[in-house]
């Protein structure tokens, strides 16, 4: 053996098939979404119960049906990513098909909070520059991460090799 060169840790048939999975990064992600929602929901509800003045209840009637439909997404991204990470890790189709649905769940609970800011933000005209600007950065965030997520789920190599 030459002494310049170490051999790979692994032998080389092992070395070869290392098989990609990205799961549990994209079940981490839905899974940090969901506690969020929850988190986030549970702290509105404190602030509306002790009428603190720096939040104001809105009249529209939209946003406590958006803020049920994002809870409705909070308990299905965390009850797919859970049930992906607790699947052995030989049923990678399983296990990546839900994935699949946590991300799809994640972008839609995404979709939702931008129309839940858009309107909250759009009650005070011109009030709230800071708000703009945080939730657009914040938003452009979660997009960027979702497409990383997704195209991570794509061009993995999980889909069923043994």
């Amino acid at each position: 053996m030459d002494a310049g060169k170490t051999p790979h840790p692994l032998p080389l048939s092992a070395a070869q098939n290392q098989i990609r999975d990205d799961v549990p990064l994209v079940c981490a992600w839905a899974l940090v979404n969901a506690f969020a929602i929850a988190g986030s929901q549970a702290s509105l509800y404190i602030a509306g119960y002790t009428h603190l003045a720096c939040i104001q209840i809105q009249s529209s009637s939209i946003l406590p049906c958006l803020w049920v439909g994002m809870l409705c997404c909070a308990a299905t991204q965390s009850a797919a990513a859970a049930l992906a990470l607790l699947l052995p890790c030989h049923r990678r189709r399983a296990r990546r098909a839900l994935a699949y649905l946590a991300l799809a769940v994640t972008v839609l609970f995404h979709c939702m909070y931008a129309i839940h800011f858009r309107i909250s933000l759009a009650a005070y005209p011109g009030g709230y520059i800071f708000g703009w600007i945080v939730y657009t950065v914040v938003l452009c965030y979660m997009v960027v991460r979702d497409l990383t997520c997704l195209t991570d789920l794509l061009r993995g190599d999980g889909w069923g090799k043994q």
